[in-house]
C-alpha cells in the first residue's frame, strides 16, 4: 500500500511540474497580442497530433465581426511558401511575414504590419526553405496546397485577459462555424 502511495505522489508532482514548466516558459510582454500569440503557440506545442506534423507552422490573428472582446489567434501547418519580391527587403512592412518564433526545432511566423522584416527573419525562412524568389516579377502568387481535411488550432482570447482563453481544433475557418461561448468580464 506505501508503494502505491509514493508512485500516486510521485505522478502528482510530476503533474504540477509540468504545469509550472509550461507557464515559466510564457513571457507576460504586456502587448495583449503579442501574449495571446505567445500562449497559443505554448498551447500547440503541447497538441502532438498537430505539432508534430511538421516543422514549420503559420500563425494568422483575426477579430469576430460580432464580438470585438475577443482576440482569435490560429495556429496551423504552414502549406505555402513565401513570395521574395523586390519589395520584401530588409526595413520593409506587410511585404512578407516579420515576426517568428523558433521553439523546438520548429518555426512559426505571422504577419504584423507595424513590425518590420529583419535580416533575421529573413534568414530564417531560408533556413526553413520558405522563401520563393520572385525579383524579376514573373510569378503572381508563390506556390501553395490546399488541403480540406486540414486541422488547426484556433484560440478565442478575452482581450482584457489573454489568460481566459478556448481551444477549437477544426479543419473549418474561422468565421464557418459557432465560436465557443467564452465570458469576457470588463477590466474599467
Amino acid at each position: 500500500m506505501e508503494k502505491r502511495k509514493f508512485i500516486l505522489l510521485i505522478l502528482i508532482t510530476t503533474i504540477i511540474e509540468g504545469c509550472s514548466t509550461a507557464k515559466k516558459a510564457f513571457v507576460k510582454s504586456g502587448d495583449s497580442l503579442d501574449d495571446a500569440i505567445q500562449t497559443a503557440i505554448l498551447n500547440f506545442s503541447t497538441i502532438r497530433k498537430l505539432y508534430k506534423k511538421d516543422s514549420v507552422f503559420s500563425v494568422g490573428i483575426s477579430e469576430l465581426v460580432n464580438n470585438k472582446d475577443l482576440i482569435v489567434v490560429g495556429v496551423r501547418k504552414n502549406n505555402r511558401k513565401l513570395l521574395l519580391t523586390k519589395d520584401a527587403k530588409v526595413g520593409s512592412k506587410g511585404k512578407l511575414p516579420s515576426r517568428y518564433i523558433e521553439k523546438d526545432g520548429k518555426l512559426f511566423f505571422w504577419w504584423d504590419d507595424n513590425y518590420p522584416l529583419t535580416e533575421d527573419a529573413l534568414a530564417i525562412f531560408n533556413k526553413y526553405n520558405l522563401l520563393q524568389d520572385d525579383k524579376d516579377g514573373a510569378i503572381k502568387i508563390a506556390d501553395f496546397i490546399i488541403d480540406d481535411a486540414q486541422k488547426a488550432a484556433h484560440y478565442y482570447f478575452c482581450k482584457n485577459d489573454i489568460f481566459s482563453y478556448k481551444r477549437v481544433i477544426t479543419n473549418k475557418g474561422i468565421g464557418y462555424y459557432d465560436p465557443p461561448s467564452l465570458k469576457c468580464a470588463d477590466k474599467n
